[in-house]
């Protein structure tokens, strides 16, 4: 594994043995990262690997076989037109939710000015960040459960340069949040706790539990923000949620029983996936 090419063969054969997809991909990134150097650059980098690189790449390589995600040896993951830091133990930002962040958007930009904005279960700010980089008038609260998600939210807020449009706070949910805005976002976890196992070996042994597990029916936080989530919304203030697959007809359900809407709509993935859940609220139920 001395020159670039045979490392480049050497990481794709072996990633593809492992079942890893997109293994070509993954290949460039990681021979990008040890080189220092955009992916696009590798394919003409001729020269040999130094000792130090070879060393490197040879760590990331085992890691990635033991299925650590890829992000998180790279320290980063592309997210709509902007990049974020992640580590372990911040949750990775998946298309899904750059899907979120597209409908999330389109509202947005017709919010009136100095409109207050809402996101839940941050995680690495990649939603949060998303609205403040479109209005520079709106005023964006974040919060989140975890410390470490915050930090690691308010570093990525900071070097992109809207960390004086959003405001980071540690919350389980509502409970420090008293006031009301015209949006709010979340994606919650929402798989069930009984499922996790099953998922990719990515998730299910290094993403944090807690950012994953919606509890048995994997509803259970969605429920708690879609029962105080009218509370906290200006009439005809918007809420977007991500949800699981087949998860729509219940929460509308449940939705439905605490507050009145003017619209409440379930809209599917870019694989036809049930994935959010869209409501524009007129007030809690009396």
């Amino acid at each position: 594994m001395k020159d670039v090419a045979q490392a480049l063969r050497l990481l794709r054969a072996k990633l593809t043995e492992a079942g890893i997809e997109e293994a070509h991909r993954e290949s460039l990134l990681i021979l990008a990262h040890v080189l220092g150097m955009e992916p696009s650059r590798v394919r003409v980098h001729d020269e040999e690997l130094d000792p130090g690189e070879q060393e490197l790449l040879a760590m990331l390589l085992e890691k990635r076989l033991q299925r650590f995600p890829l992000p998180y040896l790279l320290g980063w993951i592309g997210f709509m037109d902007f990049t974020l830091c992640v580590r372990p133990g911040i949750f990775i930002p998946r298309p899904e939710t750059e899907g979120l962040a597209e409908l999330v958007l389109d509202v947005v930009r017709k919010l009136p000015p100095q409109s207050k904005v809402l996101d839940i279960c941050t995680g690495s700010g990649a939603l949060a960040i998303a609205v403040a980089r479109t209005r520079e008038d709106l005023h964006v609260v974040a919060v989140d459960i975890c410390e470490m998600s915050l930090r690691c939210a308010w570093e990525n807020a900071h070097r992109l340069g809207v960390e004086n449009r959003v405001e980071f706070r540690l919350s389980d949910l509502f409970v420090r949040v008293p006031e009301c805005f015209s949006l709010i976002v979340a994606n919650p976890p929402y798989v069930s706790s009984d499922e996790i196992e099953g998922l990719s070996p990515e998730i299910s042994r290094y993403e944090p539990r807690m950012a994953v597990d919606g509890g048995p029916g994997g509803e259970e936080v969605l429920r708690a923000i879609l029962a105080e989530a009218p509370r906290h919304l200006i009439y005809r203030g918007w809420i977007f949620c991500e949800i699981g697959d087949g998860q729509g007809e219940n929460l509308v359900r449940f939705a439905k029983e605490v507050a009145n809407w003017l619209e409440l709509r379930v809209e599917e993935d870019l694989g036809g996936r049930e994935r959010y859940l869209v409501g524009r609220c007129l007030g809690p139920t009396t």
